[in-house]
C-alpha cells in the first residue's frame, strides 16, 4: 500500500477510532492499534478479572454489560475513579463485587482471555452498551436483593442491571 493510503488510514482511524457501539468487535490491525490511547495493564487486569468473575458463563453482550457498570462507576462521583479502586471497592456492606470478598470460581485461560481482550476493547475504544448508559449496578438473577434506591434497566443473560432511582446532581 503506498504511503500516502497508510497516513489517510491513520487520520479515518483516529479521526473515528472512538465511535460507540455495542456490537461485538472485530481484531483490529496494527495500524489501528498504532492510534489507541495506552491503557495501564494493572487496570486491564483488574477490569479483565471483573469480568471473568461476574459473568464467566455470558455472553458477549453479558460480559461488556459489567465492564459498562464497572466504568460508569470509574465515571461517577460516588466510586473511585479507577477501575481497580472500584472492583475492590468495600463498603459497610461487605464487598461491591462478590469474587473479591469470597471463593472464586476455578481459572479458566481461555474464558480468561475473552474478558481480556473485551477488557482491552472497552478502556482502548470506549466500547460499551448504550442501554446501560447509567447503568451502575447489577446483580445475578439467582438473588433478589432489595435495591429500593435503584429502578431496574434491563436483563441481558442471568444479570439484571439498575440505575440509581435518583440520578446524583
Amino acid at each position: 500500500m503506498p504511503r500516502n493510503a497508510w497516513i489517510v488510514v491513520l487520520l479515518m482511524l483516529a479521526l473515528f477510532g472512538n465511535m460507540k457501539v455495542s456490537a461485538p468487535v472485530t481484531k483490529v490491525s496494527t495500524a489501528t492499534a498504532a492510534v489507541k490511547k495506552l491503557i495501564d495493564e494493572n487496570e486491564l487486569q483488574c477490569l479483565a478479572k471483573n469480568i471473568f468473575y461476574e459473568a464467566p458463563m455470558e455472553s458477549y453482550q453479558g460480559k461488556l454489560a459489567v465492564a459498562t457498570v464497572t466504568m460508569n462507576r470509574v465515571r461517577h462521583r460516588q466510586f473511585p475513579k479507577t477501575v481497580c479502586g472500584v472492583v475492590y471497592q468495600r463498603n459497610k456492606r461487605g464487598c461491591q463485587f462478590s469474587w473479591t470478598c469470597g471463593p472464586k470460581s476455578p481459572y479458566d485461560s481461555v474464558m480468561f482471555q475473552t474478558s481480556y481482550e473485551i477488557a482491552r476493547d472497552v478502556l482502548t475504544n470506549n466500547i460499551h452498551l448504550p442501554i446501560l448508559k447509567n447503568a451502575l449496578y447489577f446483580h445475578n438473577t439467582s438473588v433478589t436483593p432489595n435495591w429500593s434506591f435503584a429502578r431496574p434497566v434491563t436483563q441481558i443473560g442471568n444479570h439484571i442491571f439498575y440505575e440509581p432511582r435518583h440520578p446524583a446532581t
